[in-house]
């Protein structure tokens, strides 16, 4: 028996239906369990932080800034290797998580699969070879700097260090300014998981939030979801602050 065009329109009329309820359901599906991974990634690469303290006399690895010539340069302790000159294997925490699966595992570690790293772009200013950053995670600045020359790291202590769990080690930096894996306080973080808000003068679009933001992993090397209000303190950056 045949359908009628009246018959056939109402099927279609149905399935557009269907299809215009379950993508957004599909696509929050989708953002949760892209930030369920995300979150697992950053407490992998916070374990295997302390675990690089734990064997090095309770030393931080230093936070890689990119090599600029004057104020920092690469360091064999850089916590990741991450310039297109470098070898991603040898980054300082690499052994602590690329034990099974190789350069291929520990790459996916260090991605959020939200990020998309477009128009990511090299720092300006620095040295040839290098960038762009293609890796989702920073390292808090203020537990060991590659300052030049090498050899004059500003490099911490994990003992050294209260409140750690309130001390963030590892998060998702604002995609503009991801331009090598080093954090500082002062600097917001990624807009890719959460909802609407505002921060200061500025409003961010839908698909931001002020709420429970991005993943971060601490010093005492559990990980959550943090905010701004969280990151953007002082006190991320000073070891007796509580």
């Amino acid at each position: 028996m045949g359908f009628t065009l009246i018959e056939l329109l109402v099927v279609v009329g149905i399935i557009a239906i269907l299809i215009g309820v379950l993508l957004p359901v599909l696509s929050k599906a989708r953002a949760a369990a892209n930030k369920t991974v995300c979150l697992s990634n950053i407490r992998q690469l916070g374990i295997a932080i302390i675990s690089y303290c734990n064997e090095n006399h309770g030393y931080f690895p230093t936070c890689a800034y990119p090599d600029d010539g004057a104020s920092d340069v690469p360091y064999p302790d850089d916590w990741i290797h991450w310039q297109a000159n470098r070898r991603l294997t040898d980054s300082a925490i690499a052994r602590y998580v690329a034990a099974t699966g190789g350069v291929g595992k520990f790459q996916a570690l260090l991605r959020c699969p939200s990020d998309v790293f477009d128009g990511r772009k090299a720092a300006p200013g620095i040295a040839a070879g290098q960038g762009p950053y293609l890796y989702s995670y920073a390292m808090n600045d203020c537990l060991g700097r590659n300052s030049a020359p090498v050899g004059s790291s500003l490099r911490g202590k994990l003992t050294q260090w209260r409140a750690s769990s309130r001390k963030v080690m590892l998060v998702e930096m604002l995609e503009k300014y991801n331009t090598g894996p080093a954090w500082h306080w002062s600097v917001d973080i990624a807009r890719r998981h959460g909802k609407a808000y505002s921060h200061g003068n500025t409003v961010y679009p839908p698909g931001h939030s002020m709420g429970a933001n991005v993943s971060a992993a601490f010093l005492d090397a559990h990980a959550d979801s943090v905010n701004e209000d969280q990151t953007m303190n002082p006190d991320q950056g000073r070891p007796n602050a509580d």
